[in-house]
Parts: structure tokens; sequence; C-alpha cells
């Protein structure tokens, strides 16, 4: 019986982690479909809506593939790194121009916006 609760409870953190982990991520993607920005993904310019799918779809591929880690090792900071900030098939840095035509790298602009989170 002791051991049966033990089981629960870590796997009860272990799932209440991943779901605080996984709030931080769709939180982020729906920054970037708010925002008004234009997203440059391997030199080419894309607007919040069509960044915004590429980010779903390139979420969605990574929690299921075989050679990610399993959702208890995700986290905010492994997403904003591996996914949201750079193109899986060139390496190349995912940038972020803004309105007055500055450009940000999109890891910068994805940490910036993390900070907004609120639990």
């Amino acid at each position: 019986m002791k051991i049966t609760l033990i089981f629960l409870l870590l796997c009860s953190s272990s799932f209440s982690a991943w779901e605080d982990e996984k709030s931080k991520i769709e939180f982020l993607i729906e920054q970037v479909k708010t925002s008004e920005l234009t997203f440059i993904r391997n030199g080419d310019e894309h607007n919040a809506q069509k960044a915004y799918e590429h980010l779903k779809m390139k979420y969605k591929n990574a929690l299921n593939s075989w050679f990610t880690p399993p959702k208890s090792k995700w986290t905010v900071e492994l997403f904003i790194k591996e996914v949201a900030s750079k193109s899986s098939w060139s390496g190349k840095p995912y940038k972020i121009k803004r309105k007055d035509g500055k450009t940000v790298l999109a890891e910068i602009w994805f940490k910036e916006k993390l900070k907004l989170y609120k639990n």
C-alpha cells in the first residue's frame, strides 16, 4: 500500500510539473499568434499567423518524435532553445523584426515574453 501511494505521488508530481511547463509553452505560442511582429525563418519573412502555425506544428512534431525527451523532462527553456528559436533543418536562428524595424533573435524575444507569464 505504501509503495503504491509513493508511486502515485511521484507520478502526480511529474504530471503536475509537465502541466506547468506545457502551460508556459502554450502561453508563448499564443504570444506569437497575438503579436504584430514579422518572424524571419531561414531568411524568409512570415506574419504572426504563419509563425504561429509553424511553431504549433514544430511543437506537436517534437512531442511526438522518438528522439525527444519524455514529457517529464520537457521544460519551457528546452522548448525555447530547441524548438522555438532555430530551424530544425538548417540550424539557423530565427529572428523577429519589431515594428521599429529592429531585429532580435527569437530566443531573446521568447525569454522576454516568458517573464510575462503568470501562474
